[in-house]
């Protein structure tokens, strides 16, 4: 059963706050070379991520909540990447934001299991 719509917007950029550094080059690398994307680091954990002309943002039903907002990114090309918000815990606190991409654009360790942007 496919969740439904509720909202498609154009995206041009997006500040991912929880990037591990030690993916940087991977997580770069993808986005430019097979997305069409540019990349620039604003510091050592945060970079801001550049969308082509045509990229949109969806959201759909129960894919959020109270802790988190999950958006769909789609690209041109068809890539469809994860983007997540995480609220402030406390009053007065800063919202983080992290890009998830395909678990294959990151070494995988001796288990076989991929990591994500957020893994620390």
């Amino acid at each position: 059963m496919n969740a439904e719509l509720i909202s498609s917007t154009p995206i041009e950029e997006v500040r991912d706050d929880m990037l591990n550094p030690a993916y940087l080059t991977a997580f770069q690398r993808y986005l430019e070379k097979e997305c069409g994307c540019t990349c620039t680091a604003v510091d050592d954990k945060r970079v801001a991520v550049h969308f082509p002309e045509g990229t949109i943002e969806e959201e759909y039903a129960g894919k959020s909540t109270t802790w988190k907002r999950e958006t769909t990114i789609r690209l041109p090309n068809r890539v469809k990447l994860i983007k997540r918000v995480y609220p402030p815990m406390m009053e007065g606190g800063k919202e983080l934001i992290a890009l998830l991409l395909p678990e294959h654009v990151f070494s995988t360790n001796k288990n076989g299991r991929g990591f994500n942007s957020v893994a620390l």
